[in-house]
């Protein structure tokens, strides 16, 4: 494959990738409602450590550490929306 149809490619994985992380931080706005309800921290490394782990398993290992990088990126926006939601 060429540059550009490599490029087309990722163009192609971005254009599903956006409405589903957009949908995720969707449901943050639902997960920081329950925690509210349940007095639970904003903050659950268990439940970040679990999903890399999950996720992680399905992924070539050369390519766990993106992942990871990627993930941290959502956790953290997760958390700065549920944070701005919850007390």
């Amino acid at each position: 494959m060429t540059l550009d149809e490599l490029r087309a490619e990722i163009d192609k994985i971005d254009d599903e990738l956006a409405p589903l992380l957009a949908w995720r931080m969707a449901i943050a706005v639902q997960v920081a409602a329950a925690k509210r309800e349940t007095g639970s921290p904003v903050l659950q490394p268990e439940r970040e450590r679990a999903v890399l782990a999950r996720l992680g398993a399905g992924v070539e290992p050369q390519y766990i550490p993106a992942l990871e990088t990627v993930y941290e990126a959502v956790f953290r926006a997760s958390r700065e929306i549920q944070g701005g939601l919850t007390p």
